[in-house]
């Protein structure tokens, strides 16, 4: 089967390619505040920090652009997999009808979503600044009982405080962030009602969602009868070890039989390969 790709491709490393926006500011916040402090603290004038600041505002921009080019170098590597992809044998596609996969979307947003409503979603909020206390509360012993310099004691229970706004502010906007990253995900894969999806050799691609490699695949296993899906293992590598992750594949209705077809080629060409 030879299916030619769409127009416009999408991308399963938008995050990576868009950036962590929190990692990039970082440096820049804390550039910010250590700015403001010495202002506060000391006798230093503000052409006596323009220096160091413009220095340590170099250091923050350097790291934004390293993120940078890690992240064009994945979207360029997605681009290539996804030509050579259609280069080659398409196995299948299959196509969504518009209210199915509108309602498995919603599935997957309601599981990316806080499950709890009202308080009980700001649970982490409760522990969180539990945990920002006690370390402020160290934070001030070591202030009260082995600072003697009564002009740092002001900064060390100012330090104090914010660690303890921010442990506090992150448990508050983790439900937030929650519900967030859902309207992200609703948002892509609804850009396209009714989405196809392509199975290669190395390889599925999503229309809405992007590509995924299969050229390391691990297991794959037919869901047709319970789950209406197919589910493929694969190996994720971490800087410290290795394990698998699971990328499970909704089957459309009527789909069934050509899914398990499919599944079954899988297992004999990749598969029996390894295991012979």
């Amino acid at each position: 089967m030879r299916i030619d790709k769409p127009a416009k491709l999408a991308f399963s490393d938008e995050a990576s390619f868009t950036l962590n926006w929190g990692i990039v500011l970082i440096p820049f916040v804390v550039i910010t505040f250590g700015f403001v402090l010495a202002l506060v603290t000391t006798d230093a004038t503000l052409t006596e920090l323009a220096l160091p600041c413009a220095g340590t505002s170099a250091l923050g921009f350097i790291w934004g652009g390293i993120l940078g080019i890690v992240a064009l170098g994945h979207r360029i590597a997605e681009i290539r997999a996804i030509n050579r992809m259609f280069a080659g044998e398409i196995w299948e596609c299959w196509q969504f009808r518009s209210s199915e996969w509108q309602a498995l979307v919603e599935t997957e947003s309601n599981l990316i979503s806080p499950k709890d409503e009202g308080l009980e979603a700001y649970m982490g909020a409760v522990y969180s600044s539990i945990f920002g206390i006690i370390i402020a509360i160290i934070i001030s012993v070591v202030g009260i009982f082995f600072i003697d310099d009564p002009e740092l004691k002001p900064v060390v229970w100012l330090v104090a405080a914010i660690i303890f706004l921010l442990f506090l502010g992150a448990g508050l906007f983790q439900p937030t962030i929650a519900r967030y990253n859902a309207f992200l995900y609703r948002r892509k894969a609804l850009c396209v009602l009714e989405p196809r999806v392509w199975f290669a050799s190395d390889g599925f691609y999503h229309e809405t969602l992007g590509h995924t490699s299969l050229k390391e695949i691990e297991k794959v296993t037919d869901q047709t009868r319970t789950r209406k899906a197919i589910r493929f293992t694969l190996p994720f590598s971490t800087d410290s070890s290795t394990s698998s992750v699971s990328y499970p594949v909704p089957i459309p209705a009527g789909c069934e039989e050509r899914a398990s077809k499919l599944v079954c080629r899988y297992r004999q060409e990749h598969l029996s390969e390894r295991s012979s």
